[in-house]
Parts: C-alpha cells; structure tokens; sequence
C-alpha cells in the first residue's frame, strides 16, 4: 500500500499527494517532501515530522519540533503508529493533514494535476537543396545545422542556470528566515521562562523564612532547590549567548523540572503542620519488638480504633521474609512514659501491614481519620509524617529513672509519585521511621511509611497506600 496525504488546512489546503517511499519528511523547508507554506504555516517547523514505514506499519517521527505533533487531537512523545483516515495536526493552531492508505496503483505524486506533454512541439528534419540549385552544399548545410543545434542546446542551459540559481537564492532566503524566526521564538521563550522562575524564587526566598526554626528538613531542601534553579538560570542565559540549541534546549528542561519541583516544595512550605501534629500525635506510639535474646527491633505503630487496635510495618514485627513471629511487642505513646505489653492479631500477604492490639482501660487515643478519596491525591500534594525515626536514640524528655517521655518526630514533604501499592514521598529525612502514618494536608492518613529509596540518604521515603489498610482492618473486624 502507498501513502496519500491530503492538506485538511493551512496555506496549502486542497493538496493531496501519494508517496511510495518508506520515509516521508514533513515540514517547511523547500526539501521536505511534503512542504507547507514557509511564510504563512508558520505554526510547522522547518523539519517537523517523519513519517516511516517499519515492517507493515506506518509511524510518525516528532523531530524536536517547536510545537509537537498532534494525532487525533493528542499530543505524542514517542513514535506514534498511524492507521487509515488518521488526522495529524502541526501544533495545537497548525495545518492538518489527513493519513490514508491508498492502492499500489495510485501513481505517485499530486492527484489533482498531470503532466501533459501535449503542448511538444515537433519538427520535421530539413528538406534537402538540390545540387545547382544555387543552395549550399551539403558540408555547408550540415555545420549550419550543428552550429544551430549548440546555439538551442546554450540557450537551454543557460535558461536552466538561471532557474537553479534562483531557487538555490529561494532556498537560502527560505532558511535563513526560518533559521532567525526560530531563534527569537526561543529567545522569547526563555525570557518568559526566567520571568517565569524569578517570581517562584522571590516566592521561595519568602518560604524559607516561614520556615526557618519550624520545619528545618523542608526549610533546607527548599534552600537547596532554589539554588539549583538559580544555577540553572545563569547556566541558560551563558549557553544562550555561546552555547548550541541542543545545549540550551536540555537546560530549558532541567529548568522547568526544577521549577515545578520547587513550587511543590513551596505549597508543603504553607500547611499548618502544627495543627496536625496536634491532633493526631498522641494516637502514635514507639515499639519495641523482640525476637529473641538481645535481638530488639525499633519502630513506630498509631492506633486507628479506641478499643486499642495499631498498625505498623510488617518486616518490623514479623522480620523481612514475613515468616518471624516476636517474642514479646512493647510499646510507648507519645507524650506518655507507661511502657505497655502488644500481641500481633494478624499481618498482611499483600502488603508490609501488620495489625496490634493493646488493652488499656478506657481505650486508646487515635489517629483523627483514614483518607479514602486517594484518588484525588496529586503530585506535589503537601504530607506530613508523624514518628519515632532511630526510635529512643533521638532526644526524650526524662522524669527521673525509668520515665522517659516518648516525643514524636515530625517531617513535611510532597508526593512524588503514586502508584497502586505504593506512596513515595519526597520526606526530607523520615528515614528509619518504619510504621509511622502519612498525612494529607487535612490531617488524615494517607498511607503507611516501610523504608526509603536506596541511596537517596532518606530523601525519598516509600509507604503503603491506605487503600490496603482499609482492606487489613475489614479481615480484623470489630
């Protein structure tokens, strides 16, 4: 099968043409083999897209355009395979075309006009002069005729040196203007990009003094993004005056991940986490488990019922396998110094969730509530984590021998990604803290904290998503 292109919109409209050839380039530049008009499709770059042929496929190619390629209204990023009567637009406001697939038959090139070579003109060969007739004689006759051959043939030459010089200059002007209006598209979008990042940084400068002496961790990393993004301001403006535009293009990026991140970190920065401590730190507890003689775990458990139900991590009570089962659970509540005795009433096989249970008379306090609309939770959502990170290690407050008041440690953060079993938080040093609770910026718990991303020095903290708690406490009952 071939290919047939029809302009839907644009300049050029109407055009429809048939390609044999695995690998049709589209674009503005007088060498694309599907041209749109250079001076008023000016939404399509100078090499916008491929479109190829892999195996029985057909594909379209985005060649780092300066406004994408759209199939069917939606933007690709990645080879995009195309099907008959497929519609392909040329940035959100460019010209359409629509991809069909046409027989072996069709003959290549533009369908609504042929080549004719009706309008040949021929020419009989001269009529001979006889001898005596006072005519030329035969040697004479033939140099006339070769001199007017090689006059005709110069003509056409130089006619033909004429055309491709013109267009040659055509070419060279075409580029050239494309080549100067792309540049100043890129220039003014990068001065709207640091207009851009200055007003986050002015904003960031006035979050980190908000900060300063109430959330340190969260303080310090919003320090450290900000100057990153200052680096990479001043790192664009040298490549823009020296450097080349795939240097600038790749430091446009970075800067625009860098700035999101930090306006992340800035909206963490204004949660009242005073409020949600307050309400929920006294339903969290330090745990001691013990597996044996001298082999004492720490880690953190919250009660979520008053009848003295916990939750924690399964590997802190149950080993990494699953498979131990402790000897004696201790735990301690926040702001308490009485030491109480836990059993295990069950863990969870899917998830690292572990369910205890404690007897005091009266009951227990508890965390303020479980989110169950975790579906609209969003990258860059602000949390907080409320625990007991390297457990008694961290400073306590001591009346007298043997009562040591448990004091929580807290961290803000932001969701960096969401996935169905799994929470990962961008923490600011919650690390070690295995069973602590995740807060929403409500105040309600959103998961569950097991361990942190490997090498990122507890930067990134992972947690189980409350969903598969819900569904732990519903095999409890009660």
């Amino acid at each position: 099968m071939k290919v047939q292109l029809e302009v839907l919109s644009g300049a050029r409209a109407g055009r429809v043409q048939v390609f044999s050839r695995p690998s049709i380039e589209v674009g503005r530049h007088p060498s694309s083999d599907l041209q749109f008009n250079p001076d008023e499709d000016l939404e399509v770059s100078a090499h916008h897209a491929t479109i190829v042929r892999e195996g029985a496929r057909w594909f379209i190619q985005d060649k780092d355009s300066l406004n994408g390629v759209l199939v069917n209204g939606h933007l690709i990023t990645t080879d995009t395979p195309l099907d008959d009567t497929d519609q392909i637009r040329f940035g959100p406001d460019g010209p359409t075309i629509e991809f069909r697939l046409v027989p072996d038959s069709v003959p290549d090139g533009e369908r609504q006009s042929a080549v004719s070579d009706s309008g040949r003109s021929t020419s009989g060969p001269p009529r001979p002069t006889a001898e005596g007739a006072g005519g030329p004689d035969p040697a004479s006759r033939m140099t006339q005729r070769i001199e007017a051959e090689i006059g005709r043939q110069t003509r056409k030459l130089r006619t033909l040196a004429a055309v491709l010089v013109s267009l040659l200059l055509v070419v060279i002007a075409a580029f050239a203007y494309d080549s100067v209006r792309q540049r100043q598209l890129r220039e003014r979008e990068v001065t709207a990009m640091q207009a851009r990042t200055d007003s986050i940084l002015r904003v960031a400068s006035d979050a980190v003094q908000s900060l300063r002496g109430e959330v340190e961790g969260l303080a310090t990393a919003l320090q450290t993004s900000q100057n990153d993004v200052s680096r990479l301001q001043t790192d664009l403006a040298e490549a823009q005056r020296s450097g080349t535009a795939e240097e600038v293009q790749r430091l446009r990026r970075q800067l625009s991940d860098a700035s999101q991140a930090l306006l992340h970190q800035q909206a963490a920065a204004y949660v009242d986490y005073g409020a949600i401590v307050e309400a929920n730190q006294r339903a969290v507890a330090m745990m001691w488990v013990e597996f044996a003689a001298e082999q004492v775990h720490v880690g953190t458990a919250f009660a979520v019922r008053s009848d003295g139900h916990l939750v924690t991590s399964r590997h802190v009570v149950a080993g990494a396998g699953g498979n131990r089962r402790p000897s004696r659970i201790a735990i301690k509540f926040a702001d308490s110094y009485q030491v109480y005795q836990a059993r295990l009433v069950t863990i969870s096989q899917q998830a690292d969730l572990a369910i205890l249970k404690v007897d005091i008379p009266g009951g227990v306090p508890t965390i303020q509530g479980l989110n169950l609309h975790t579906d609209t939770l969003r990258q860059g959502d602000p949390v907080a984590i409320v625990g007991f990170p390297l457990g008694p290690d961290l400073p306590m407050t001591a009346f007298g021998a043997g009562r040591t008041v448990a004091r929580t440690s807290f961290s803000a953060g932001s969701i960096s990604k969401t996935l169905p079993d799994a929470l990962q938080i961008d923490g600011y040093g919650a690390e070690g803290s295995s069973g602590s609770p995740i807060f929403d910026q409500s105040g309600a718990v959103i998961g569950v904290v097991f361990g942190a991303e490997e090498g990122s020095y507890g930067r990134i903290v992972v947690g189980t998503p409350v969903g598969q708690l819900v569904r732990l406490l519903e095999r409890v009952g009660g």
